[in-house]
């Protein structure tokens, strides 16, 4: 930002400092009276909160002045999940160096690299689901988002998965020689299909262990909507453009779920590739939600993918959630 500096005597300045750092200094705005200058750009390592002037005959004039830098910006991760000794990645700003990020449970990763409004950290061993601090010397941020956010999902693929399933079990898998998984089991597809989905999974209130994920569903994302996020990680092998995936959620129970589903989902088009890294994708939940009332007895839970004829459908999927937007 240009500052002018007002005074008296100035014609003789020779340089200035803000904190540690010199300021480019142009002869024809250095008058007797007056400075025009910019605050440099490059971040102090010292911090001085101290304005320098240094004349021609070696004197020196201080004065108090405070340079405004902003504490680091947390937007997203590219995945929320990410395995011990991984490379995380987060999205933001301001991340000026020397950095330190902490994840629950007290454990700093190691910064791997700081590149504009880009900052990866290896994953340490001993970090924990929840927010994570990153610490600048202008200040700290907690993440609005959780690391490994384990809060209301509602289809983990971890379960039995004995009762209350159609389609499902086939594309669920704990391992897999191409795709390593972030959190237990999780869906895993590589076919080439058309319109007609080629996976069902189906659990009624209270039946199966996705009828009992549906329940953690939680009542104030009935009541406030706006205030949630729809998440999941995926990880595609090739694009998924032109699919689709269809989320009924709602409370009919078995006589009524094939209208339902029919007439109440939500359409995610999958517009996107990976390039076989896990991503999270985030939808708004008040654009999900279809305005079913909450439920002690559970939710049913409908979802598939299809597309057009001839789609090669090669992804894994994991850790459908419904979580809050802030830790407030």
């Amino acid at each position: 930002q240009m500052i002018a500096i007002i005074g008296e005597n100035l014609q003789n300045t020779q340089e200035l400092w803000f904190n540690d750092q010199r300021a480019a200094l142009t002869a024809t705005l250095v008058t007797n009276r007056s400075i025009i200058v910019r605050v440099p750009t490059p971040i102090p390592r010292a911090i001085t909160n101290e304005l320098k002037l240094i004349f021609a005959n070696g004197e020196t004039l201080v004065h108090n002045f405070v340079v405004d830098i902003s504490k680091p910006l947390v937007a997203r991760m590219k995945s929320e999940y990410v395995n011990t000794g991984d490379i995380a990645t987060f999205y933001g700003d301001f991340f000026y160096e020397p950095l330190v990020v902490t994840f629950a449970g007290g454990v700093q990763g190691e910064v791997v690299s700081v590149e504009d409004q880009i900052l990866e950290v290896k994953v340490p061993d001993g970090a924990e689901p929840g927010p994570v601090l990153i610490t600048s010397n202008f200040g700290e941020t907690e993440s609005d988002f959780w690391f490994r956010d384990n809060r209301n999902i509602i289809a983990s693929f971890d379960g039995t998965l004995a009762n209350g399933i159609w389609r499902g079990p086939p594309y669920i898998f704990a391992t897999d020689a191409v795709i390593e998984p972030i959190n237990g089991k999780f869906i895993r597809v590589n076919q080439t299909l058309g319109a007609w989905p080629f996976f069902e999974l189906y659990g009624g209130p209270a039946e199966g262990d996705i009828g009992q994920e549906a329940k953690n569903i939680p009542e104030e994302a009935i009541i406030n909507p706006g205030g949630f996020s729809l998440k999941f990680e995926i990880n595609t092998l090739e694009s998924l453009t032109g699919a689709n995936m269809r989320l009924h959620l709602g409370t009919a129970d078995n006589s009524g779920l094939d209208a339902a589903r029919q007439s109440s989902y939500y359409l995610w088009e999958a517009n996107v590739h990976t390039a076989g890294e896990w991503q999270t994708i985030t939808i708004p939940w008040e654009n999900v939600y279809t305005g079913f009332p909450a439920s002690a007895g559970g939710y049913s839970m409908f979802i598939y993918f299809h597309g057009p004829n001839a789609l090669t459908h090669n992804f894994a999927l994991d850790n459908i959630r419904v979580v809050p937007n802030t830790n407030d």
